[in-house]
């Protein structure tokens, strides 16, 4: 199993964040957009909005689908979550990155990325420390 940690790239839109939490999805825009196609049917993933935190977790449902954004043609690409969990108080950058140090001690990158991949087992340990947070 394999988590992803998706920015939700409020910086650039706000919309975009809200679209993911309402419509229970994650998504890339544009040149990042190639990066959900990464995530397979059944990877854990977490969505990550700067300044704040982990905002959000669900499981993919593995159809990656695409549609327009600001009229550009397929310029978003996005993934549904199945059991879809916005957290009410979210789980601050300095908290999840003790998670993150813990079970991937090697761990060392930024999180103003688009898409950061985590594989077995340091993917599980994460999960289930995130799932205490449900």
């Amino acid at each position: 199993m394999n988590l992803f940690i998706i920015n939700t790239n409020k910086s650039t839109n706000s919309r975009y964040e809200q679209e993911m939490i309402n419509e229970q999805k994650c998504a890339a825009y544009r040149t990042t957009k190639g990066e959900i196609t990464e995530i397979n049917k059944d990877d854990k993933v977490l969505l990550y909005s700067n300044e704040v935190g982990i905002i959000a977790r669900g499981i993919a449902d593995g159809q990656v689908n695409m549609k327009a954004d600001n009229g550009e043609l397929n310029a978003e690409y996005y993934m549904k979550l199945m059991e879809f969990y916005q957290y009410i108080r979210p789980i601050p950058y300095s908290k999840f990155r003790s998670i993150l140090q813990t079970a991937h001690p090697s761990f060392n990158r930024p999180f103003n990325v688009t898409s950061i991949k985590i594989s077995s087992p340091a993917s599980q340990k994460i999960w289930d420390q995130i799932s205490k947070y449900v």
